[in-house]
């Protein structure tokens, strides 16, 4: 049966799956051989060199809008019959894919600065750390991970195997080894995260990358999207879901850690991407609208996802009578198309800002492509935090 090194796991620190469809995120295998590189390069550069490498050009622009190659107005980039075509003449339709090419750019640009600095700042600490004790990184790692992720019993593999089985799977005993695997390779990222997490949290990071962003997206809440937390927080964190996609169940979790963590200054709203290949998710969003309705969203948002892979209409129905819903205005809602509405305003601002897959955040209006767990959220929310002042 196969065990996961640490060394290798490091850059898989929230590399499982993390989103009902493929997202952009930290790593993959370009992750894994980055921080190899990385290693080696830093390796290098502790080893005197013969003449020093030539300095790069200083760069002194850094925001997004540098970036634009714009026409003037009355450039005249063609003639047809020796009749002059002017760029204004193409129309908005341009200067719009224009405008959304620069953006998809520049946050491309941003992801990528940002994923190469987590890494770099994962990798010393963890240097800091393993040096603390006279080992190198993945000696060091491996003594933690040993110490942290003991082989699992019969049992728990029992256990998780049906914990996360799904109707289809083989019996337990023809996937054992790969219940092994990707039970060891959860509960080995788990610890990374916290031992990573604790890391930084004990060290001194101060964030000095240009932010070259595009700018934020129009995402305000109106009384028809479920938040808790401050509602009137410098910080909004939108998360776009799907009650049938299990990693929004996660997320759910996460969230809750995230909540405790703020109880002030953020405010997290919740709303709905469907998947069209999950035929119970929309209905168990309309029937959560409805149940914001009658102010108890987020006590029918737990229950839901916590029976997630049984959400026929009987059991959305179930749920509502165990969250204390008043059936006849839940029908009465149902019935209106209110609630269906809702969902779809979501559904079309998810697109609008480009959603791909769930769940999606965005913090103050900016699509959050980073690690998606409590540490990985809580340092763009402290980034936001510290940029406002507070």
């Amino acid at each position: 049966m196969r065990r996961v090194t640490a060394l290798s796991t490091l850059a898989l620190v929230g590399l499982l799956a993390t989103a009902c469809t493929p997202q952009p995120g930290r790593g993959g295998a370009a992750a894994q051989q980055a921080v190899a590189e990385q290693a080696a390069r830093q390796a290098a550069a502790d080893t005197p060199a013969e003449a020093p490498a030539p300095s790069a050009p200083a760069v002194t622009k850094n925001a997004c809008s540098d970036a634009a190659l714009t026409l003037a107005a009355d450039e005249v980039i063609a003639r047809v019959n020796g009749a002059d075509v002017k760029a204004s003449e193409l129309g908005d339709d341009l200067r719009r894919a224009e405008q959304e090419a620069l953006r998809t750019y520049c946050g491309e640009i941003a992801r990528v600065r940002q994923e190469a600095l987590e890494r770099e700042v994962d990798r010393r600490v963890l240097d800091v750390a393993a040096k603390a004790e006279g080992k190198e990184i993945e000696a060091f790692l491996d003594e933690k991970m040993k110490a942290a992720v003991p082989e699992p019993t019969e049992e728990d593999l029992l256990d998780f195997y049906n914990k996360h089985k799904s109707p289809q799977a083989p019996p337990f005993e023809m996937v054992k080894d790969q219940v092994m695997a990707a039970m060891v390779d959860e509960k080995t990222n788990k610890a990374l995260e916290e031992l990573v997490g604790g890391l930084r949290r004990a060290a001194k990071v101060e964030p000095l990358l240009p932010d070259v962003r595009p700018p934020p997206h129009d995402l305000r809440s109106d009384a028809n999207n479920a938040s808790t937390g401050d509602q009137n927080g410098v910080v909004e964190v939108v998360e776009f879901s799907d009650f049938e996609c299990p990693y929004c169940s996660r997320a759910a979790d996460t969230l809750r850690q995230l909540k405790a963590r703020y109880p002030e200054k953020v405010r997290f709203t919740f709303r709905h991407f469907p998947l069209s290949f999950h035929p119970n998710a929309k209905p168990a969003a309309e029937h959560a609208q409805c149940a914001h309705e009658q102010g108890r969203f987020w006590e029918y948002h737990d229950l839901v996802f916590a029976a997630q892979r049984e959400l026929s209409v009987d059991k959305l129905g179930e749920l509502a009578d165990q969250a204390g819903l008043d059936r006849g205005k839940l029908s009465e809602c149902l019935s209106s198309g209110r609630a269906s509405t809702q969902v779809a305003a979501d559904m079309a601002k998810a697109n609008e800002v480009g959603v791909g897959g769930t769940p999606s955040f965005y913090i103050n209006g900016r699509a959050f492509a980073g690690n998606p767990t409590p540490d990985g959220i809580a340092a763009a929310i402290d980034a936001e935090l510290a940029q406002a002042g507070s």
